[in-house]
């Protein structure tokens, strides 16, 4: 799944960037909105050409991974994907994110790894002592996942919470 996931990422990579070229190399006969409209969608598409290029890398980084992505027991959460790897009597409190997962707060926000997908997905924002832990696309459904790491959340003396509204950034 993982793969045909990168390979829409990929596909709209692709769909950007040409409609990027298209309107800036294209022909200006336009009226002066219409060049505004057009200059804006263009500097928009073009700002999601690198987004989504990364979005595709990640998919297939993971496509090729032998190893588990995401490994949970009595002791701890270990996501190969970030390097993530969080104790549960480390965890403050865990909400469900609209759709895709966990975020879960940390007693020691200097203990995560540097990575990008800490906050995967990209756009979604977070506090520095937070991370998010993507539950889709894997073997087991969504559902238990979430519902296992909010019952160790609370065995490991966290809280769980309601989901919060979404924002970008």
């Amino acid at each position: 799944m993982t793969v045909f996931v990168g390979a829409f990422w990929t596909f709209v990579t692709l769909i950007m960037a040409i409609a990027a070229l298209t309107l800036f190399l294209g022909t200006p006969h336009h009226t002066f909105f219409e060049n505004i409209a057009l200059t804006l969608f263009g500097l928009f598409a073009l700002g999601m050409v690198p987004l989504s290029s990364a979005a595709a890398l990640f998919c297939f980084q993971d496509a090729r991974s032998n190893e588990p992505v995401l490994i949970i027991d009595k002791q701890s959460l270990i996501d190969n994907r970030s390097g993530l790897s969080v104790r549960w009597m480390d965890v403050v409190s865990a909400r469900p994110v609209h759709n895709w997962g966990v975020t879960l707060q940390m007693r020691d926000p200097t203990a995560l790894p540097k990575s990008l997908r800490l906050g995967y997905p990209l756009l979604i924002w977070r506090k520095p002592d937070e991370v998010h832990v993507q539950s889709n696309f894997l073997s087991a459904p969504q559902h238990e996942i979430v519902k296992s790491i909010f019952g160790l959340v609370g065995l490991g003396g966290g809280q769980v919470l309601p989901s919060r509204p979404f924002r970008l950034l």
